[in-house]
Parts: C-alpha cells; sequence; structure tokens
C-alpha cells in the first residue's frame, strides 16, 4: 500500500504543482527546489532527517531568524559581552551598559530609569553570592522584570 501511494505521488508530481510556502533554506531546498507536491516532501523529509534543523533555526543554513530568536540571542550576548561591567552598573543602579542592557531587554522611556532601580534593589537575587554567568544573571533578571511587571514585551 505504501509503495502505491509513493508511485501514486511520483506520477503526480510532474502534472501537479503546489503552491509551496515553506521558507526556502535548509539542505532540502539543495536537493530540490522544484514547487511541487513531492519536491516539498523530499525537502521536509531532508531537513527533518538530516542534522540541518538546528543550522535552520539558527540561521546558517540560509533562512532566516525568527524574531523572537533574534530578540533572545540579542539579550544573551548583551550580557555575556558586558557582564562585567553590568555587574558593575547594575550595584550602582546607573550606568551606559545597564541603560543599554535595559533596552535590549525592550524598556522604553521611563522603564529604563525604572529597570536601573529593579536591577540595583534586586542585585543579590541577580549576583547570588555563589557566583553566576552570564546565562544566569540574564534569567534572574527577566524574573525580577517579570515580578515588577516592567519591560513586558523582553519576557
Amino acid at each position: 500500500m505504501r509503495i502505491l501511494t509513493i508511485l501514486g505521488l511520483v506520477l503526480l508530481a510532474g502534472t501537479v504543482q503546489a503552491e509551496d510556502k515553506s521558507s526556502g533554506c535548509g539542505l532540502g531546498w539543495k536537493v530540490t527546489s522544484r514547487n511541487s507536491i513531492v519536491s516539498s516532501y523530499v525537502r521536509a523529509i531532508t531537513n527533518a532527517s538530516t542534522s540541518s534543523t538546528s543550522g535552520m533555526t539558527s540561521g546558517t543554513s540560509g533562512c532566516d531568524n525568527h524574531s523572537i530568536v533574534k530578540t533572545e540571542k540579542q539579550d544573551i550576548h548583551y550580557a555575556e559581552a558586558n557582564f562585567h561591567s553590568l555587574m558593575t552598573e547594575m550595584a550602582k543602579g546607573q550606568g551606559p551598559y545597564l541603560k543599554g542592557f535595559a533596552i535590549v531587554m525592550g524598556c522604553q522611556g521611563a522603564q529604563v530609569d525604572s529597570f536601573s532601580s529593579l536591577t540595583q534593589k534586586n542585585y543579590n537575587q541577580i549576583f547570588p553570592m555563589n557566583g553566576t554567568n552570564p546565562s544566569e544573571m540574564l534569567e534572574a533578571t527577566k524574573q525580577a522584570l517579570s515580578s515588577e511587571g516592567i519591560c513586558h514585551q523582553s519576557i
């Protein structure tokens, strides 16, 4: 039965064209770029059965990053690149790196000052005595933002 289904699809591939709404990226598009039902199926199977899915979501296989992925990466990149400066400025409750971090986290206008005060107030939770890393600092900052209800678009 499966062979008949596949054979039927192959025969239809030459006559039926599908409007392909896929993004046009990943290893599957290197295998076939025709717009047919069978080629769409071949692309899906190729992309799913190879390790290209991580490349597809990270943007290295010719795929565009989704805006959620871009924002998330921007947050962690900023946290990693400016970790020590953020540690110092969060303790003070002010500074250019902290202001930049607030903006990266989605704060606007008066929220930037609220963000700075919040991180100073929650410094011991964001930077616990037993140490932390940029990823943990970012998560602790997001938790503090969530509990205070500011900069909602970053969470």
